[in-house]
């Protein structure tokens, strides 16, 4: 069973020349194809460039985490008390002022507005003194070169 307005359109259809048939096909085409193309195919091809970038700036961290392994200030090496007066010690040698919250043993850690090559090797000195980074969450600060951490710490 078909619906009426099919039935119409049909009918209307027929009383077009061969022609204009042919010229309402090529059109009711291209319609298709620029709406696959502008509302499915273009969005998929723009997230996926997006996913890209996004895996290569999260390996190029990972990367720059791995290459400052090393660094670590000679004068706090190490977390020694609590957490809640350790971190800013720890974090002074790198010129990072954090938030900490939390109790003896774990802490919630935010910093806002650290310079980015301050950050990444005070978060490698972190996990050679012990402490075990639980959730790491880096976000890009207010201006090039800054960002804003959120830092879950075990010790």
């Amino acid at each position: 069973m078909r619906s009426p307005a099919f039935d119409q359109a049909a009918v209307w259809m027929a009383g077009r020349s061969r022609r204009e048939q042919i010229m309402i096909a090529f059109l009711g085409g291209l319609i298709v194809v620029a709406v696959l193309w502008l509302g499915v195919i273009r969005p998929l091809l723009d997230a996926r460039q997006t996913a890209i970038g996004r895996i290569a700036a999260y390996e190029q961290v990972m990367v720059d985490v791995r290459a400052a392994g090393g660094v670590v200030p000679t004068s706090n090496s190490g977390l020694s008390g609590p957490l809640q007066a350790a971190i800013p010690t720890h974090a002074a040698a790198f010129g990072i002022i954090p938030t900490v919250t939390g109790d003896d043993t774990t802490a919630e850690v935010s910093v806002t507005g650290a310079r980015y090559d301050a950050v990444i090797p005070w978060l490698a000195s972190l996990e050679a003194s012990g402490a075990t980074l639980s959730s790491v969450n880096i976000r890009r600060g207010a201006s090039d070169g800054v960002v804003d951490v959120t830092l879950g710490i075990l010790q």
